[in-house]
C-alpha cells in the first residue's frame, strides 16, 4: 500500500518508495574476519543471508580450494575487543 501527499509546487511524495529505498540502505552488514595470520578482512553481506554465504565469500577472497579444513567462529562478545570478529 502506498501513500501520496501532495507537496507545493504539484510535486508528489511517495511515502512507500521512501520507505523502501530506506530499508535497502540498511539490509548489509560488515562482518570482520580475523584470519589465521591475525589480519582483519571486513566483508560486506546481506543481514539475511545465512553464514553459509559469507563462508563461501571469505573463501574465494582467500582462493581455498580444500573448504573441509575451515570454517567461522564468532568471537565471544563479553571479551574487551571493540569489535565482534569471526575468525576463520
Amino acid at each position: 500500500m502506498t501513500a501520496r501527499f501532495r507537496l507545493p509546487a504539484g510535486r508528489t511524495y511517495n511515502v512507500r518508495a521512501s520507505e523502501l529505498a530506506r530499508d535497502r540502505q540498511h539490509t548489509e552488514v560488515v562482518c570482520n574476519i580475523l584470519l589465521l595470520d591475525n589480519t582483519v578482512q571486513a566483508f560486506r553481506v546481506n543481514k539475511h543471508d545465512q553464514g553459509q554465504v559469507l563462508l563461501d565469500i571469505v573463501f574465494k577472497h582467500l582462493d581455498l580450494t580444500e573448504r573441509d579444513y575451515f570454517g567461522l567462529q564468532l568471537a565471544d562478545d563479553s571479551t574487551d575487543n571493540p569489535e565482534d570478529l569471526l575468525t576463520v
